[in-house]
């Protein structure tokens, strides 16, 4: 059996909780007293062509940086670990660290450095981050809370669909940015000062909206019953001409950096106001139901669909 045939998901769960605590696989980072651990990193062979080193290596930092300020965190100290081919252009290199460093600045990494190796042929960048903690989640979920999500979806769903058709389906620079250079609005971190003790939990949705409800009925313990599916309105009508539906859009997606955040019914008006005021675009996702770990739309249960790192999109 190949790794490609159960997926990043599986694997995690059925071997490498041999070897952790089972209760930290659905968490985003860990978090021990007042600090906050974080290491992510993906292969360079994830270039499209409208990106360059420095986009990657922006990119990089932002994918850390998002886990740790969705989930309660400052940004305190990153480290890199760059392995690339040795006949890559030595200015290409470059363009890399000066996007670390860049990113650093913008979310408030001190960037003390890393490590550097060969790799044949496609290389790869890890970014392992710590953070300090202003909000420990420590509200108990029960049934009747609420889920909510900073942004609408769907920018990055548009570039992922126009590259499986050969990019003849036009993308427009909104949907560019979303992927070659994302950024977090790092306001959330007020949200969570002010209302911490009204927040059960938050995660960010790198692997897609899907993908991350289910994590959350994981940890959680409980069934998500889904309200609506927070895709921008024109984008949905733009791909629905292509015959793309909701799920599909659902599905070819991720990498959009938004937040869900699971808070106390009585807060919700407060909650919303206050991330609005921020700049967010915030929208109601679902509610929190009985004891489980399934989603529901419609009172049908649905399957969690997005990316998997060992299997690609399912």
């Amino acid at each position: 059996m190949k790794l490609k045939d159960i997926g990043e998901h599986q694997f995690i769960h059925q071997y490498l909780s041999k070897y952790i605590n089972k209760n930290l696989l659905n968490l985003d980072v860990y978090t021990d007293g007042k600090k906050m651990y974080k290491i992510d990193g993906f292969s360079f062979s994830y270039f499209f062509p409208f990106m360059d080193y420095y986009d990657l290596g922006w990119k990089s930092v932002t994918a850390v940086a998002s886990d740790i300020i969705s989930s309660g965190g400052n940004p305190e100290l990153l480290m890199s670990s760059v392995g690339i081919d040795p006949n890559t252009d030595v200015e290409d290199l470059d363009l890399l660290f000066h996007g670390i460093y860049d990113a650093s600045r913008y979310y408030g990494f001190n960037y003390i450095g890393g490590d550097t190796n060969s790799s044949i042929n496609v290389g790869w960048i890890d970014i392992s981050g710590i953070g300090n903690v202003i909000c420990n989640f420590s509200a108990n979920p029960e049934k009747g809370d609420v889920v909510i999500i900073t942004g609408d979806l769907g920018y990055t769903s548009k570039v992922f669909i126009s590259y499986l058709n050969n990019f003849k389906i036009k993308i427009d620079n909104n949907c560019i940015l979303k992927i070659k250079h994302p950024i977090i609005n790092k306001a959330l971190s007020n949200l969570y000062s002010t209302f911490c003790n009204s927040i059960v939990t938050a995660t960010d949705i790198s692997d897609g909206l899907l993908v991350s409800l289910n994590s959350l009925t994981k940890r959680l313990n409980k069934i998500i019953e889904i309200i609506q599916f927070p895709i921008n309105n024109r984008i949905l009508a733009e791909l629905n001409n292509y015959g793309y539906n909701t799920m599909d859009i659902l599905k070819y997606s991720g990498e959009e950096y938004e937040t869900l955040i699971v808070v106390k019914k009585k807060a919700v008006t407060e909650i919303l106001d206050q991330l609005s005021y921020l700049g967010f675009n915030p929208k109601i996702v679902g509610n929190i139901g009985e004891n489980g770990n399934k989603l529901l739309y419609n009172n049908t249960e649905i399957k969690a669909e997005g990316w998997d790192n060992f299997k690609g999109w399912y």
